[in-house]
């Protein structure tokens, strides 16, 4: 592991190839995520017609947009900052992409909460079940 250092960090040392090769994957998965969020929220839309209960995937699929449009700043900083060395370039790239990991952590976070409710509350139905 890198040791830290209050020495000023040396950022045209950066890779060409590290940075152009992250700034093309988080363009990539950015796409795709906004494209998914796009499908998601339209068919949460009409699937609100049959399930009011619809508006949930609306909400997730607004978090999924939000997240896509993270990714794609954070590919546009990158390659800005490839072009002009412009170290603020690099600080928004990262705190864009920082802004998408802590979104996604909240998310999984939320998910394992929701999986452990779900195993307590089937556990409760069965020894209920069983008593009867």
């Amino acid at each position: 592991m890198l040791g830290r250092t209050n020495e000023t960090s040396d950022i045209e040392g950066i890779s060409y190839q590290t940075l152009s090769g992250l700034s093309y994957w988080a363009g990539f998965v950015g796409i795709w995520t906004i494209v998914g969020a796009i499908l998601g929220i339209i068919g949460s839309i009409v699937g609100m017609v049959a399930n009011p209960f619809s508006v949930f995937g609306v909400i997730s699929a607004l978090i999924a947009l939000i997240m896509g449009l993270k990714l794609r700043s954070s590919k546009k900083e990158f390659d800005s900052f490839v072009h002009s060395k412009a170290s603020v370039n690099l600080e928004i790239a990262l705190d864009s992409l920082r802004h998408y990991f802590r979104i996604q952590g909240i998310l999984i976070i939320l998910a394992l909460v929701f999986v452990v409710i779900t195993i307590v509350a089937m556990a409760a139905m069965g020894s209920l079940m069983v008593n009867y």
